[in-house]
């Protein structure tokens, strides 16, 4: 109850605002203030339209109802998709139900903002009925997706290999953030060209699960690569940079992998390579991205290290890293590929 002698807000009557001053209080809002003062006139909507915003960028978060929401380190708020998105819910007065997702209710944002999906954040156990629904959507609608996260406790292939088999536009970054049950089997990536391919596995302890394969990696064509905790052993980072040498990953920059330690002998047989002193030190730039998830590698030393060559005359350096203190901690394998115009 209001104090009887406290004076009570009234809501400010901003449709009454001058177009000039109406226009730069919305350009000062978030996509879901905007959204949400979208519904209340017609009006707003067609002054929401005729801002030029820079790139709005929309967020979409699916994932299965009773799973609470990621919050990634990064501060944009996506917007939410559960497993009754593909009800249309309107409320009396017959105006979207904005509590829950739909097709339509999609169509009606990126028109709004006169834009597409950016960032897809998808839980990995959303149902493969309510992932096609929104992939076949998105396949119609763009040919780019900038980032998509997937994240979770992985107790099945069923999302992933859903997510590969039903989506047909490109991907810039991808990452995942998964916790995988030691069963797990290979992903099926299918066509896996992407610019940055980012993965964290947490809560590894005694197996490392058979997530990945060596024919991911070598038949892949991606521009940076860091994978967690994987299963390669010393002889499948041997063929991967056997690979390299053939021509395969013809795009890649920097490989990085975490692995259970190996016989060093296993990883350089058979490869011709040039060893360099650890004084021997040279910077590896990411190129500047515009993703939304933040990255793993903006630069890095490279001390040392194997040098190797393709036969087009493009040099590359790989070297394991280990702390001799802790036998038992996991070894990091890191290959960088130089441009042709750095001496290398």
């Amino acid at each position: 109850m209001n104090h009887p002698n406290m004076e009570v807000s009234q809501p400010f009557p901003i449709l009454k605002l001058p177009f000039v001053a109406l226009w730069n209080v919305i350009r000062s809002m978030g996509i879901k203030e905007t959204i949400d003062l979208s519904f209340t006139s017609k009006k707003l909507v067609a002054i929401i339209k005729s801002i030029p915003i820079a790139d709005p960028e929309i967020t979409l978060e699916i994932r299965p109802d009773e799973q609470p929401p990621f919050l990634p380190e990064e501060t944009f708020q996506p917007l939410t998709m559960t497993e009754k998105f593909q009800k249309r819910k309107k409320s009396m007065d017959g105006k979207l139900d904005r509590k829950n997702m739909s097709i339509e209710y999609l169509e009606y944002i990126c028109a709004l903002f006169r834009n597409e999906i950016s960032t897809l954040l998808i839980n990995v156990n959303t149902s493969s009925l309510v992932l096609t629904s929104l992939l076949e959507w998105m396949n119609d609608r763009q040919p780019v997706l900038t980032s998509c996260l997937i994240y979770g406790d992985c107790i099945s292939n069923e999302t992933i290999d859903t997510f590969f088999e039903k989506r047909e536009f490109s991907i810039r970054q991808l990452c995942f953030k998964l916790k995988p049950a030691p069963e797990t089997k290979p992903f099926n990536f299918k066509i896996f060209e992407l610019e940055e391919f980012v993965v964290q596995i947490m809560d590894i302890t005694n197996s490392t699960p058979n997530w990945i394969t060596v024919e991911t990696v070598l038949t892949s064509n991606c521009i940076v690569m860091c994978i967690g905790v994987s299963p390669f052993t010393g002889t499948d980072l041997n063929r991967i940079i056997k690979g390299w040498i053939n021509g395969n990953n013809p795009r890649i920059e920097y490989f990085r992998v975490v692995v259970k330690r190996f016989n060093l002998q296993t990883l350089l047989n058979g490869i011709e390579f040039e060893k360099r002193e650890k004084t021997v030190k040279r910077m590896y730039i990411a190129e500047n991205k515009s993703y939304k998830i933040q990255r793993p590698i903006k630069k890095r030393t490279i001390s040392g290290g194997y040098d190797i060559s393709r036969s087009d005359g493009t040099v590359a350096t790989f070297q394991v890293l280990h702390s001799p203190q802790n036998p038992t901690a996991l070894w990091e394998f890191v290959m960088v590929v130089w441009k042709k115009t750095v001496d290398s």
